[in-house]
């Protein structure tokens, strides 16, 4: 296990670097994305998936978290993404905000497990799964409890690797950090405001998967318990940026691969810092949409256009059929997500 925390970690160059990076965003059909990031008004049908899939390797899947949906719709997004595109599930909330879900909680919810893996099967069998985000509130502080829930949920979900998100910085102890490597358990850093007990910047590293997740620095949102998209809103400054990307060079000089999430969603500001961040890490300007360019002059600077196709990106549905329940359909992630979930 290695881990930092707290102060700075300056950046190394690309020659030290022994691991690979992978970026993505959380989630990907938000109202506020059109404009600064998607056309606006949508063109008949328009995927978003596809889109940022040229320019993103990896997605975390919000909607399982508020909804375990038919396999129908993984099927769908692991063929309209390229074969090394890949995929992060979030793990169903029922295991780790709601009421009851304790150690052990898995017992006695063979359903909701068994369709959690139908889910996530059609990545799996691709060797497009990443891995399973289980992102635990707040609320949980108690290390024993976190660690029996994860190794519940790990061996339930067996053989796909485990992220283990903590909000709480009591969890951020030598002692369980072992036992998540001993128990194969890859933990996630968190980029958070400096609010109650949420944990500060780390550089930690369980495995050889290293996970970092951007959830902005919207202070103020965060202390008023504002909704969810005032407390993700928030645009990286080109300081915050440098810092960032000094964090992921030092995670990259210890293991062979980090995700790098970014969460800050509200108006398209994650796919903003994915673009800045990949551009300082790859040491070549990313190629984004022009709009995303246009809405975020610091992206403008170190990005180059992603070039048009023909046709845009739209439903691969043969005609006739009828879309499955995904993230870009009127039962999809942004209509579950745009509610603020519990102590999330």
């Amino acid at each position: 296990m290695s881990s930092a925390k707290g102060s700075s970690a300056k950046g190394s160059s690309a020659a030290q670097r022994r691991g690979e990076a992978k970026f993505g965003v959380s989630g990907w059909d938000y109202a506020d994305w059109r404009g600064p990031l998607y056309p606006s008004p949508l063109p008949k049908g328009f995927r978003a998936l596809p889109l940022l899939a040229r320019f993103t390797r990896f997605m975390e899947v919000n909607v399982s978290y508020y909804r375990i949906l038919p396999q129908s719709a993984s099927l769908r997004w692991v063929d309209e993404t390229p074969s090394d595109f890949t995929f992060v599930f979030k793990a169903w909330r029922g295991w780790t905000h709601e009421r009851g879900a304790q150690a052990g909680a898995v017992s006695g919810q063979e359903d909701e497990i068994g369709q959690f893996r139908d889910l996530v099967a059609p990545a799996a069998q691709a060797g497009r799964l990443d891995g399973i985000l289980v992102q635990f509130p707040p609320s949980l502080s108690d290390p024993n409890e976190a660690l029996s829930r994860l190794c519940a949920l790990r061996d339930a979900l067996a053989p796909h690797r485990i992220f283990a998100e903590f909000r709480h910085h009591d969890l951020y102890r030598d002692s369980l950090l072992r036992e998540l490597e001993s128990e194969q358990i890859a933990f996630v850093n968190v980029d958070l405001p400096a609010v109650r007990t949420l944990p500060t910047l780390s550089r930690i590293n369980t495995g050889p998967v290293s996970y970092l997740r951007l959830h902005g620095r919207n202070r103020a949102g965060w202390e008023r318990q504002a909704s969810r998209d005032d407390r993700y809103d928030h645009s990286y400054s080109e300081t915050e940026v440098a810092e960032l990307t000094g964090v992921i060079d030092e995670l990259l000089g210890r293991c062979p691969q980090v995700l790098v999430g970014a969460n800050n969603h509200f108006g398209g500001q994650a796919a903003a810092v994915v673009a800045q961040l990949r551009s300082a890490i790859e040491g070549v300007p990313c190629s984004v949409p022009a709009r995303l360019r246009t809405a975020f002059p610091a992206v403008g600077a170190v990005t180059v256009d992603l070039p048009e196709v023909d046709p845009p990106e739209v439903s691969l549905a043969p005609p006739g059929t009828a879309p499955s329940p995904d993230a870009s359909s009127p039962t999809d992630e942004m209509s579950l997500d745009l509610g603020p979930p519990p102590r999330t």
